[in-house]
């Protein structure tokens, strides 16, 4: 750990009172305190009090955006695949109510074989049985290989998964952080989006219907054409952060700004 100074740990400390009082940060306050905690220079009490924060008080657009900034430029290593169709992510927040299995990974392979360049972005369990790191070691996937063989696996077999929690993929934190939390946190969001292809193009499931209004914002700002975005119920009226089968679907096509 870099040793924080008094007024550094201070400052971040009112920060995390800044959030319980349920008050919002600025993109650019996000970023530098999200830099704070990738590069270890605060507590480990103080950077779990603050995602905790964070996720309690709700996380507003600005603070996704800040906080997808730092772990993009701070903690990913960049690939950009050689290919001749657009470059397309799926993913699921996790966190909602729901225990289904992991969907987005058996729609991505489905989506691959239909033709389309998949891109996947994920991480083990957090706050589920299963994710998509964990259903693809169990298929015998090679998930800790390097960014550049994932590369070379989205040109030759249209798809590959970059692995969330390793450090060939986030050298820095970002895995440290994820292996020590069990609770839904921002980072279910911007960090999941910190995928080191940056695809242009996206199919996202999001827990609850709020973040119907937010996500499609963030996806805008970070450079996505297009997207759509989900949120769907079962039937007796849980959400889940997949299209439903059982109930109610509702979505966002497309981004805003973004004709179709």
């Amino acid at each position: 750990m870099t040793i924080s100074t008094e007024n550094s740990t201070k400052a971040f400390g009112q920060a995390i009172t800044k959030l319980i009082n349920k008050e919002n940060l600025t993109r650019t306050e996000a970023k530098k305190l999200f830099a704070e905690i990738l590069e270890n220079r605060q507590t480990e009490m103080q950077q779990g009090a603050f995602l905790a924060a964070l996720s309690a008080k709700g996380s507003t657009v600005e603070e996704i955006a800040g906080s997808w900034e730092a772990i993009f430029e701070l903690d990913t290593v960049k690939v950009t695949p050689d290919i001749n169709k657009p470059l397309v992510e799926n993913c699921g927040t996790g966190m909602d109510e729901v225990n289904t299995f992991n969907i987005s990974t058996a729609a991505s392979i489905i989506a691959a074989a239909a033709g389309v360049v998949m891109a996947k972005h994920g991480a083990r369990a957090l706050t589920s049985t299963s994710g998509t790191i964990d259903i693809l070691e169990e298929l015998g996937v090679n998930v800790e290989c390097e960014p550049d063989t994932v590369k070379k696996s989205i040109e030759k077999a249209g798809i590959g998964i970059f692995n969330g929690m390793s450090p060939k993929v986030h050298p820095r934190a970002l895995g440290r952080i994820l292996a020590n939390i069990s609770f839904g946190t921002i980072l279910n969001t911007s960090a999941s989006l910190a995928n080191p292809a940056l695809p242009q193009y996206g199919v996202r499931g999001v827990y609850s219907k709020e973040l119907l209004n937010s996500v499609p914002l963030v996806m805008h700002e970070i450079g996505y054409k297009k997207a759509i975005v989900v949120h769907g119920l079962d039937e007796n009226g849980n959400g889940m952060d997949e299209a439903s089968t059982l109930g109610t679907i509702c979505c966002i096509i497309n981004l805003p700004g973004i004709e179709k």
